[in-house]
């Protein structure tokens, strides 16, 4: 298990030192929020979302309503900063759980939103920052996590349809939108139902 997380964090740092070296990406590392870093954090994911197709643009408000949840973990709040301690991207984690009809819970974590600012966008910085938070979640015996999006972007990092699993979404979305990953071996056997999102994502049912 050990030498899995070392590998996925090794990973990390060649993603980040090939952009660098390519002269895509200024020097930066990935860290948890502070209180200062958060404050940071949401003109740039306000900014990220500005033009984005499928955006409802409050995705700066749902991170700052998830800050303040109960579940809330701050290790899985990170962003990317410069070496001016400027704010260039952030991701995050939140607890969640699939339900199933007669009550049984499995706890997951969800992986919203991911954003990077638009200057520094297609150069790996969203690429460094979800495999960060999946070495944290992987190191923490997390099983599973769920993300809403574009299966050709993140099924590079392995997710994939959630309903061939038996877990559907609490809304109305494309089955290849809505997906899922094993982070642990056999993390999702058995498991099956609707997931419950936060209470933040303002999503019935919730978690």
């Amino acid at each position: 298990m050990l030498t899995v997380q070392l590998s996925i964090s090794w990973g990390i740092i060649a993603v980040i030192m090939e952009a660098v070296r390519e002269r895509k990406l200024s020097p930066m590392q990935i860290t948890p929020v502070t209180p200062d870093l958060a404050a940071k954090s949401l003109p740039v994911i306000a900014d990220a979302f500005a033009n984005a197709a499928h955006s409802d643009g409050h995705e700066a408000d749902l991170v700052t309503a998830l800050r303040h949840s109960s579940d809330y973990r701050p290790e899985y709040d990170a962003v990317a900063v410069n070496d001016e301690e400027a704010v260039l991207g952030h991701a995050m984690l939140s607890k969640a759980a699939v339900v199933a009809d007669d009550g049984q819970r499995w706890p997951v974590y969800v992986l919203a939103p991911v954003a990077v600012t638009p200057a520094e966008q297609k150069k790996g910085l969203g690429t460094a920052l979800v495999m960060y938070l999946e070495t944290m979640a992987y190191g923490d015996g997390i099983r599973a996590l769920s993300v809403l999006g574009d299966p050709a972007y993140y099924g590079r990092f392995g997710f994939v349809p959630a309903r061939p699993f038996g877990i559907t979404a609490p809304y109305e979305v494309a089955d290849e939108n809505f997906m899922v990953r094993e982070l642990q071996e056999g993390g999702l056997t058995g498991v099956h139902g609707v997931l419950h999102y936060d209470p933040a994502f303002g999503l019935t049912p919730q978690a």
